[in-house]
């Protein structure tokens, strides 16, 4: 009668330590991940040939502000952060940026778009997404990027090109 009292304890208590297991609250990296806006560089001259860009420095708002990307080497895409706290994102794209400011050129960028911010679960929050976007250029005298096209006007993940930006 024992053994029987004993391997019923046992049973029960396996089936309560099952019943009180919860899941463990791991995140998933790849869907708890604020979308970068991609874009890509083409040829003015070629729409659909890419062109690669070299010295390109991305900063907010003013060549005095916060630095956003920089990359010395070329590339035909990059990916950066839209702001996730307003609707706006105005970024000055400074093509050969170096201490010489006569070689130095830069273009403003503003992106305006419409945040929904989407709840994952408990252990990755909230994740933001984007639609509407838009982009206007500020011309100037010397603009070195001479058109642009949206490809996308949601922006949810990082698989395809968002924008593509002709000079």
């Amino acid at each position: 009668m024992k053994q029987v009292k004993l391997v019923c304890f046992l049973i029960l208590g396996a089936i309560l330590l099952t019943i009180g297991c919860t899941r463990d609250d791991i995140c998933d990296p790849a869907l708890a991940v604020t979308p970068l806006l991609i874009i890509t560089f083409k040829d003015n001259a070629n729409i659909t040939q890419a062109k690669s860009v070299t010295g390109l420095t991305v900063r907010k708002n003013d060549i005095d502000s916060t630095l956003v990307f920089s990359i010395t080497e070329a590339t035909d895409s990059i990916a950066i952060p839209l702001d996730t706290e307003t609707d706006i994102t105005e970024l000055l794209f400074i093509l050969n940026d170096d201490d010489d400011d006569e070689t130095t050129n830069g273009d403003r960028l503003n992106f305006t778009y419409q945040r929904e911010e989407i709840y994952l679960n408990r252990a990755c929050g909230f994740k933001t997404t984007y639609s509407e976007f838009d982009t206007e250029l500020e011309e100037d005298t010397d603009n070195w990027i001479t058109s642009f096209q949206i490809l996308q006007t949601t922006i949810t993940d990082e698989i395809e090109a968002h924008l593509s930006i002709r000079f």
